[in-house]
């Protein structure tokens, strides 16, 4: 079969690879899509962790079963995919965070991943999907879960006040997983006002893009009209500061985008002086079942999230692309199947 091989930083290569193996209780799936997320992109520049090249990248993927060994999914039926492969039997799994297991392996960074004509991995990961959901589309399911994993992670509730840090696939996805939870997103921020006005479309009450505009929006809502929970979807140093300068006293953030091996200042009082809590998210935790839903159903729109489809023999050009978003490029998709 066919695979993009990241074979170093930087070095997409299209290439024949062996067809997947498929040892008993896994399944094969035809790969239809895979979406270009921003840890693939950390991956493309060696700014990842855990990982060996060569690698086949790719976990934001959609398909249609072949085969499956354990009979749970029938052929020509719909998927999408956990990519988390873990022991299933220790603490971490017990809690329903498989990315903290000690044996984690992950499909599109350990193993091979959706940026292939296939993919092999258990049944169990596999959540079926409704026919008559477009697979394009449900490539954003993924990100959707770990979108609805932070939003349980922080306990957020009906009627409470959100902002959103960073506008990209994952803060899109996050922002219309608020409004479907019946939470009321307050203020989206990002530097490129592009992607701001695209927030705004989904659903942001008010958008800003330059750090004087939101230091002006800080002061007019004063300490009891700032946001009960601020959901950092970027992970940059400027990104987290604002998080927490924008959080209400007692409020909580959600830190979902991260950058490996970047460090940040931060003012230490903020936490005693506003009982301010700060909250991880590592994942779609157990989430893909939920956020499948949400796609089969019309919640979410992922038509300004995914900007740019290019078919699997463009993979490094998709790369690059999605390593230099901007005001016209969000989510970079491949298209397995020419």
């Amino acid at each position: 079969m066919r695979a993009a091989v990241l074979n170093g930083p930087r070095d997409v290569i299209v290439r024949d690879v062996p067809d997947p193996e498929l040892p008993d209780g896994w399944a094969l799936v035809r790969i239809a899509y895979n979406s270009i997320c921003g840890s693939d992109v950390s991956l493309y520049n060696n700014a990842w962790h855990g990982v060996a090249f060569p690698a086949v990248p790719g976990h934001e993927w959609s398909g249609v079963v072949v085969e499956d060994r354990s009979g749970r999914v029938a052929p020509g039926r719909s998927v999408i995919g956990d990519l988390t492969l873990a022991c299933g039997h220790c603490r971490w799994c017990g809690l329903s965070q498989p990315v903290m297991c000690p044996g984690l392996r992950e499909f599109g960074f350990t193993d091979p991943g959706g940026c292939a004509e296939y993919i092999a991995l258990p049944a169990a990961n596999l959540v079926p999907l409704p026919d008559h959901v477009d697979l394009l589309t449900a490539t954003q399911a993924e990100p959707l879960a770990v979108a609805l994993h932070a939003l349980h992670r922080v306990r957020l509730e009906p009627g409470e006040s959100v902002a959103v840090v960073g506008c990209g696939g994952i803060g899109l996805n996050v922002l219309q997983a608020v409004r479907a939870l019946g939470a009321n997103v307050v203020l989206a921020v990002d530097p490129i006002p592009e992607r701001a006005a695209v927030a705004g479309r989904l659903g942001a009450e008010t958008t800003l893009s330059t750090p004087d505009a939101v230091a002006a929006w800080i002061d007019d809502a004063g300490p009891a009209g700032l946001p009960d929970v601020v959901l950092d979807a970027c992970g940059e140093p400027d990104a987290l500061r604002l998080a927490t300068e924008l959080v209400t006293p007692g409020g909580r953030v959600g830190l979902i985008g991260y950058r490996v091996g970047k460090r940040v200042e931060l003012l230490s009082a903020n936490w005693p002086l506003k009982l301010m809590e700060t909250i991880g998210v590592m994942g779609p935790g157990r989430y893909l079942p939920a956020a499948a839903g949400l796609v089969a159903r019309g919640a979410v729109r992922t038509d300004e999230i995914i900007t740019d489809v290019l078919d699997l023999a463009e993979a490094d050009k998709a790369f690059r692309l999605a390593d230099k978003p901007g005001a016209d490029v969000i989510r970079v998709a491949i298209r397995a199947q020419g």
